[in-house]
């Protein structure tokens, strides 16, 4: 899903209506063991102290049919402690703090224990600004 303020960004960029905030360079990927909202709350990602930290998002595929996919793997941190389960992934605009932009349900949640390393497999991610109606 692709949340409200990253719709608008897009739009407002795009038509040249509103071009701040600028469309963003750099996009990272992380996890939450809760559904977040598309008005960009209710992310709860795991804690740094537990190992945790985003992956910055490069090896993009090129759009194909307004989607792209992960070319590689994406590997976060090992684990040091438990992570909780975690159900969707998040997009951001930076790497720590910063806009959510998308996010998804994971296709199985995992429990992540201590000393674990979650992969996305390359492939298995697919980004799209179109929300599902």
């Amino acid at each position: 899903m692709t949340t409200t303020y990253f719709l608008n960004l897009a739009a407002g960029n795009i038509y040249r209506t509103k071009e701040t905030p600028a469309i963003p360079t750099e996009y990272w990927i992380g996890l939450s063991t809760t559904a977040p909202n598309l008005n960009g709350t209710n992310v709860s990602e795991p804690v740094g102290s537990a190992g945790y930290a985003r992956v910055k998002l490069d090896m993009l595929s090129e759009p194909a049919s307004g989607v792209v996919t992960n070319e590689a793997n994406i590997d976060f941190n090992e684990s040091t402690a438990s992570w909780g389960t975690v159900t969707h992934f998040v997009v951001f605009d930076a790497q720590n703090g910063g806009n959510l932009l998308q996010y998804g349900a994971l296709s199985t949640p995992r429990s992540v224990e201590a000393a674990t390393i979650m992969t996305i497999k390359a492939g298995y991610l697919n980004l799209s600004v179109q929300n599902p109606t």
